[in-house]
């Protein structure tokens, strides 16, 4: 809609409790109606306005257009031709060249113009004492009609111009109005169509309350807060500060915004929403709330969760993989429930008063260990046969991967022995006598190796058998126990597995001298077992040794049979452990002179008769309680 190039002013009113203030604004306006036709043959009333548009033509040539001499008017829009039609409305928008038909002379004509009826958009803004002032948001038209109160009389009228705010009206008595703008252009009927707003006049304006921030990526949150209607706010942020303020947009009508192009990762905002009085020029401010620079930092067995931001903070909620997980007054929390090598993520809710929230992006970290394992200090090693079996505990806020099995021999380092996936573990390479010990090492799910374990020697057990057929039990002292031994117990067992004795004995024993009589047990087995102080390991089982003891056999070297004293009459072996017995008696010459099987003496006779003094050949065959056979030979003096 094209602005004329001529000017005048244009006289404004702002009423102000009944007075009347007097506005000038500087308007280009042209002719006014009636308008010429092109030759200047006729004139119509309006040539330009809103549909529906009605005009009315004057002035025709005199003589003409009459029921004598008819005209034939042609309005363009479609309508048929009509003669002395003096009176047309337009209903559709668009250009139309009006044509009256004279009989005499000819046609003349004129453009018609008729636009769309648009209501015009308008914002109403309440200011303190009951008062309000209108913005047009529009365009369309050259001027603006505003009516307050919709009573028919207009308080003013604007120039075409964009986002022009009025002075201020009063209402009184105060209340509920009705205010109304309808848009005209410059030449142009005063018939477009008024938009209406209802409005309630307010003694004092109420400051807004942000309420809720939410960050929604690390370029956009969304804002909600408490307006009041018609009320203009403008919205204010602050980088990284609550302090220095500058406008970053002006709202009216909504309740929630959503704001882009910020760096979230690398600041935080502050905001304040003021409720704006453009009557006084004067700014009533909300409370100050801000984003939230969630910053998540892991470090060792820790992952540090930092809220950068600014104002009246209360508390600060903190949730964990998306489940609420902890508030806490003060900002860094220093998360220690965590486990290596597992991703956390966090979001941080900041509480302002009145249940006021901002929430934060949510931020995640992959948490890491790099504390040594504690040793594994507490093990038992039990021994059998070629093998053996370690088993044990560790701390158990450390959790393995694997063992590593490290082995000496007497004296020597501890090498890499063998892998292991958890406890127990056997060494099937085992020997007694080799002073093997162990250590146990691992390797956490931190990838962070543990400290040197303890020292694990199984018990070694040995023993020697004397020519009296005394026994010497000695075993090396356990170690593996932190707590250490509390007793040995030497375990004796028959050759049929019966338990025949069991000994305590002090941790600082390590011997045993087994030299009592035993006519019935041949066959011996030991075993020592270590009792830890620590109720909560296991015993430890030494190897076992078996001491068979001699039959020890005696007889004399010389006898005299029938000298009538009765003494040393006959000659016999006899021994301990003796199962079985075959005596044969030889001469010089290996002849055999005498054989039994039922341990009955020799008494110097073969087949009943006397055999002289001289030396012979004994030999016996021998089985004994621990199934050996074996065979003994010597010499026998026969006396007379």
């Amino acid at each position: 809609m094209n602005f004329n190039t001529r000017t005048t002013s244009l006289l404004l009113g702002c009423r102000l409790g009944g007075a009347v203030l007097l506005l000038f604004f500087t308007l280009a306006v042209a002719a006014q109606p009636p308008y010429n036709s092109r030759i200047g043959r006729f004139q119509v009333d309006q040539k330009k306005g809103c549909a529906s548009l009605t005009i009315n033509l004057t002035n025709l040539l005199v003589g003409d257009c009459t029921g004598a001499k008819p005209c034939s008017m042609t309005f363009g829009d479609g309508s048929p031709a009509a003669q002395n039609q003096f009176v047309h409305t337009y209903t559709t928008p668009g250009t139309y060249t009006l044509s009256v038909l004279y009989q005499s002379i000819g046609a003349d004509d004129i453009v018609i113009t008729v636009d769309q009826n648009l209501q015009p958009n308008f914002e109403i803004y309440s200011c303190s004492g009951n008062r309000a002032a209108i913005k047009v948001i529009d365009n369309n038209y050259n001027q603006y009609v505003i009516d307050f109160d919709n009573n028919g009389t207009p308080e003013f009228t604007l120039p075409f111009s964009n986002n022009i705010l009025t002075g201020s009206f009063t209402y009184a008595p105060p209340g509920t109005y009705t205010a109304s703008v309808r848009g005209r252009d410059l030449n142009s009927a005063d018939n477009c169509t008024a938009k209406t707003q209802s409005f309630t006049s307010v003694a004092t304006l109420t400051a807004p309350t942000i309420n809720k921030i939410t960050s929604v990526d690390a370029s956009n949150i969304t804002m909600d807060f408490t307006t009041a209607v018609h009320v203009q706010y403008r919205l204010e942020v602050a980088l990284n500060n609550s302090t220095t303020f500058q406008l970053y947009k002006t709202l009216y009508g909504v309740n929630t915004l959503a704001v882009s192009d910020l760096k979230l990762d690398d600041n935080f905002y502050c905001f304040r929403l003021g409720a704006f009085d453009p009557c006084t020029n004067s700014t009533l401010y909300s409370n100050i709330m801000c984003t939230n620079k969630l910053v998540v930092t892991p470090k060792s067995d820790t992952v540090v969760v930092k809220s950068n931001t600014a104002g009246p903070v209360v508390s600060y909620s903190i949730s964990r993989n998306s489940t609420p997980y902890v508030t806490v007054a003060a900002s860094p929390f220093n998360d220690t429930d965590v486990v290596c090598k597992t991703s956390y993520c966090y979001q941080v809710t900041t509480n302002y008063g009145g249940g006021r929230t901002s929430v934060s992006l949510e931020k995640c970290a992959t948490s890491f260990s790099n504390k040594v394992p504690t040793a594994i200090d507490n093990a038992t090693a039990s021994v059998a046969g070629n093998t053996a079996t370690l088993t044990w505990t560790q701390d158990p806020k450390f959790v393995p991967t694997g063992y590593s099995i490290r082995r000496s021999s007497g004296a020597g380092s501890f090498l890499f022995y063998a892998s292991a996936s958890a406890s127990p573990y056997t060494d099937n390479g085992y020997t007694t006598g080799s002073n093997l010990c162990y250590q146990v090492d691992y390797i956490d799910r931190c990838d962070n190796l543990s400290f040197p374990g303890t020292v694990i020697c199984p018990i070694q057990l040995s023993g020697t058998l004397s020519s009296t057929n005394a026994i010497s039990v000695i075993w090396t002292g356990y170690r593996g126990w932190k707590a250490g031994v509390k007793n040995y117990v030497l375990e004796k067992y028959s050759v049929q597995g019966s338990l025949i004795q069991s000994l305590s004995k002090a941790p600082t024993d390590t011997t045993f001298l087994d030299n009592a009589p035993d006519p019935d047990n041949q066959y011996i087995r030991y075993v020592v077992r270590a009792v830890p102080n620590d109720p909560a390991m296991d015993i430890s089982l030494s190897n076992e040794i078996i001491i068979i003891r001699n039959s020890n056999l005696f007889y004399p070297t010389a006898f005299t049979p029938d000298n009538g004293d009765n003494l040393n009459d006959g000659f016999i072996v006899q021994g301990q452990y003796i199962v079985k017995i075959r005596m044969s008696i030889f001469d010089r010459w290996g002849v055999l002179l005498f054989s039994t099987e039922k341990n009955e003496p020799w008494d110097g006779t073969s087949n009943g008769k006397l055999l002289p003094p001289s030396t012979y050949i004994w030999k016996v065959e021998i089985t004994d309680k621990a199934g050996r056979t074996y065979s003994q030979e010597g010499t026998i003096a026969l006396m007379r």
